[in-house]
């Protein structure tokens, strides 16, 4: 099982960044080697089952334009391999009744790879969603977020990452119930999901404590970026009514790039609890410390 993952892993990796019109080139070179093949081999073996690997790659990473093209070149690669190998056939039309047959085929198994690929990427985008707020959970942002941060301190780019948590949330559990907690959580949520930009990661890490990474944006963004969210989290949660909730914030702004992942993660991590203890209900945006710049400019290079 491992060294199939380890297999499929650069194969998804090749054809899953592929732009179309380079798929298609992949997947018509890969129809054309199974039929030169098939030509040479002549009529003695049958090498039908082997047109199904381009026909499968075309439905696995291609739209279905690309998958139904990729499945009609293939049929009719092999039925110029069975005209140039001038096989006989007790009536003509039985050809082009095996060509129907084999384009069926194609068809049927492409069609069933789409839907399989469709459930998958279903599957895999609700293991990373967070079911209550629907933003990442814990393992969407993490996954999302490293790449991210390597380019940032590979390149030196500007890149912030934020810690956000509730004030007295238990609270409202413990009087209230956890349903009118997660009327809060979903407010929170809704607030900071409709505040970021496309190229922003923002997750719900567990219980009432966010995330949010926002790549090329510097102290002074970050710092207006934050007062408003502050403002619009504040608000969301008192159109919920019920009791007071604040919210603490701690974003750490690296501006010629991160150091690692986790040092970064737990640098943010420290300011939302001096926010939380400096009386709660608070915003600290800093940059790390020079000897942190130092050694995050150390491992860039």
């Amino acid at each position: 099982m491992a060294g199939s993952s380890a297999l499929i892993h650069p194969i998804d990796r090749f054809f899953g960044r592929m732009p179309s019109w380079q798929l298609v080139l992949w997947c018509t070179l890969m129809v054309g080697f199974v039929g030169a093949i098939d030509g040479i081999t002549g009529n003695e073996l049958s090498l039908v089952v082997f047109y199904l690997l381009p026909v499968s790659v075309a439905a696995w990473y291609g739209g279905l334009r690309v998958t139904w093209g990729i499945a009609v070149s293939a049929t009719f690669t092999w039925l110029a391999m069975e005209y140039l190998a001038d096989r006989q056939y007790s009536h003509q039309w039985i050809l082009f009744w095996n060509s129907a047959v084999r384009m069926t085929s194609f068809g049927v198994v492409a069609t069933l790879l789409r839907q399989l690929h469709a459930h998958v990427d279903s599957q895999s985008r609700l293991a990373r969603t967070d079911p209550l707020t629907g933003l990442l959970n814990r393992t969407g942002f993490l996954e999302r977020s490293e790449a991210l941060v390597n380019s940032a301190s590979r390149y030196g780019l500007s890149l912030v990452i934020a810690f956000i948590d509730l004030d007295g949330f238990k609270n409202v559990n413990d009087s209230l119930g956890h349903t009118r907690g997660d009327e809060l959580l979903r407010a929170v949520g809704g607030a900071l999901g409709g505040s970021i930009r496309e190229s922003d990661i923002a997750g719900r890490l567990g219980g009432d404590e966010f995330a949010v990474l926002l790549p090329n944006t510097d102290l002074a963004g970050a710092d207006a970026y934050f007062a408003k969210l502050h403002r619009q989290m504040l608000e969301a949660m008192r159109r919920c009514g019920g009791p007071e909730v604040g919210v603490s914030i701690g974003a750490m702004v690296f501006e010629q790039g991160p150091p690692h992942l986790n040092e970064a993660l737990r640098m943010a991590d420290e300011l939302m609890y001096r926010a939380k203890k400096g009386g709660r209900t608070s915003v600290i945006v800093e940059t790390p410390p020079a000897a942190t710049r130092l050694r995050s400019a150390g491992d860039a290079a």
